[in-house]
């Protein structure tokens, strides 16, 4: 168990991260975004203990009804616990691998954040002629090249998902396609910002349930039919550019989605 408490960490980065840069985010929401980006980065350690909910909203210049609500949504995910009479806590470990829908986050992070090691299995990456559904997503000529790339991505030696991403190369192949080879299957983001230059800032996403193939069963090490959670994911730069479409199965035991929706007023 960690022993120190949240009166030895700096509330200067959950600040900025609160006020700076998101005024599309409700508010509990930008709360509990940056406590999670903290736990995800770090910079706040499983076992922590947050401070008192007194002191805590007037360092972060919140109400306490707003650290109230964010602190319930990171609780209904399991990435904080709440000792009554004690205090709250960063959960020691999470049951699920919890993805916020409103935020892009990299699986790799997402993994590591849990606890646990960030692998990779099968990747391949090869070029392939745009179906119907992918040149739609990326606004380019259907049949047109695009790089494709398969990979497992598995949690230590736990399957988690079965990932399928497409990058246009339209008339760039000859030198995009040996570059994006150059990907050892960790995060796309990274490597489109450093290697391809280029910059996914937002996305549009669609969740489905959806029934395990014989094929994505033994991948992820269930039954066929069991239910898997397929999410199709387009992925922007700026001026909405299309950089990125992915199409990813996760196994709905190990995976979770979760979103806040904040209500009307009376």
């Amino acid at each position: 168990m960690i022993n120190r408490d949240l009166n030895e960490l700096s509330t200067k980065g959950l600040n900025e991260r609160i006020w700076n840069g998101v005024p599309r985010e409700n508010l509990a929401t930008r709360v509990a975004n940056a406590i999670r980006e903290q736990v995800q980065s770090g910079k706040l350690e499983r076992g922590v203990q947050l401070r008192g909910e007194v002191e805590f909203a007037r360092e972060l210049g919140v109400s306490r009804q707003t650290l109230r609500e964010a602190t319930r949504l990171l609780t209904l995910e399991g990435l904080l616990t709440i000792r009554h009479g004690v205090g709250t806590f960063v959960a020691e470990s999470q049951g699920y691998l919890s993805s916020p829908l409103d935020t892009m986050n990299s699986m790799s992070a997402l993994i590591r954040e849990n606890g646990n090691e960030a692998r990779v299995d099968g990747l391949k990456i090869r070029q392939v002629a745009a179906t119907a559904e992918v040149a739609t997503a990326l606004d380019v000529p259907e049949s047109s090249p695009v790089a494709e790339i398969f990979r497992l991505r598995l949690a230590g030696a736990t399957p988690l998902v079965v990932a399928y991403d497409y990058i246009a190369l339209l008339d760039d192949a000859e030198w995009k396609l040996p570059l994006i080879k150059m990907f050892d299957g960790g995060s796309i983001y990274e490597f489109m910002a450093t290697k391809l230059q280029r910059h996914l800032i937002s996305s549009e996403a669609t969740v489905t349930a959806v029934a395990a193939s014989k094929k994505h069963a033994e991948l992820l090490q269930v039954k066929p039919g069991f239910p898997l959670l397929l999410m199709r994911e387009i992925q922007f730069e700026a001026q909405r550019r299309r950089g990125l479409y992915s199409v990813i199965y996760h196994n709905s035991s190990l995976v979770q989605f979760t979103l806040a929706r904040p209500g009307t007023r009376a």
